[in-house]
């Protein structure tokens, strides 16, 4: 099955559909506004790209077909794998568990319409727990073809729910008594690959600083352009370009937001909707730190927790420098706390 983007990565990688459309749309412009100004200009253009298509093909086609192969890219989300047993569902991406749950703690399944834009993608999937509620953006396999709530995988666990509940209606959920010790938030960053294409559109924002650059340095040089007039250029197509620039490389690099909770036995790490890290205290062995750079920009440090059973790996972007170099606010000393007392005792 397939998973829908966060609402986030979406936003991003539109941008280039936008860039893309905005530029079909000048160019659709310039030639309304020349054929309004010379009647003979469309026929002009029309004869030279009969001529040589080639010219009509880089103009126009290539970059409609470039716009909706990443529309079609985006809409399409990412693939999945999901695994169900008889006690617990779960599903995996690059072989980390995104959902895995026990079907004795799972209350309801619900199912919404998912769009993008004004298309039908697929069905917002909420999961509620006992404890939690998780959700999943689950896109279409076929757009020709409309799946049914009951086609998806996840209304196995619906089905589960139901056999429980007709075997035991009289039971009442158990709640954890267990404190928490600590909890919080924290920034995790994108992977190799969710980072590469986010990456798309601070490319081509830096590609048209450069060009804006040369051109406005080489008008000046060579006298064509007037300081003044540059100045001018600088103010409305450098410097809010060059804003935008800063903004989209600040949020590649800043990652996302997850949360943890600890207790006196475990710690956990949540994203939005799956569980990233579950930590015993008694199977931890050791905590690692290692300084973590994304192109030449000191991002974090990359967490290594290694338990009995399990290695576990987490990209970590500090809040501040100091972070770096001191390690005793990080959330995850309270497992290496945890360590030592284990170790003492």
């Amino acid at each position: 099955m397939r998973r829908a983007f966060s609402k986030k990565h979406t936003v991003l990688m539109m941008i280039p559909v936008v860039l893309i459309a905005l530029y079909l749309v000048l160019v659709a412009v310039i030639m309304i506004t020349a054929q309004i100004s010379d009647y003979t200009y469309l026929g002009n253009v029309v004869l030279s790209l009969l001529i040589d298509p080639s010219h009509l093909v880089l103009m126009v086609f290539l970059p409609l077909l470039i716009m909706l192969l990443l529309f079609r890219f985006i809409l399409g989300g990412y693939a999945c794998r999901y695994k169900a047993n008889n006690l617990e569902f779960v599903v995996y991406r690059k072989g980390s568990a995104i959902i895995n749950l026990l079907y004795k703690d799972a209350v309801s399944v619900e199912y919404k319409p998912l769009k993008l834009l004004w298309f039908e993608q697929g069905f917002h999937v909420i999961i509620t727990m006992k404890k939690y509620t998780l959700e999943f953006d689950c896109v279409e396999l076929s757009f020709r073809k409309r799946q049914h709530p009951e086609d998806l995988p996840f209304d196995i666990i619906r089905q589960k729910i139901e056999e429980q509940n007709a075997e035991t209606p009289e039971k009442i959920p158990t709640v954890d008594q267990s404190e928490l010790i600590a909890q919080g938030t924290l920034r995790r960053a994108y992977s190799a690959k969710t980072a590469a294409l986010l990456m798309i559109p601070v490319v081509i924002v830096a590609v048209y600083l450069l060009v804006m650059a040369f051109f406005i340095i080489r008008s000046i040089a060579t006298r064509a352009m007037l300081i003044a007039p540059a100045l001018w250029w600088i103010l409305l197509y450098i410097l809010p370009e060059a804003v935008v620039e800063a903004v989209l490389f600040k949020i590649v690099i800043r990652g996302y937001d997850c949360t943890y909770k600890a207790n006196d036995t475990e710690f956990t790490v949540f994203g939005k909707n799956e569980i990233i890290m579950h930590v015993l205290f008694k199977d931890a062995v050791d905590v690692e730190y290692k300084p973590m750079k994304f192109l030449w920009v000191e991002q974090g440090l990359r967490v290594i927790i290694k338990t009995k059973n399990n290695t576990y790996s987490f990209d970590y972007v500090t809040p501040s420098r100091r972070y770096l170099r001191e390690h005793g606010d990080i959330p995850f000393e309270l497992i290496r706390s945890k360590m030592g007392e284990q170790n003492a005792d």
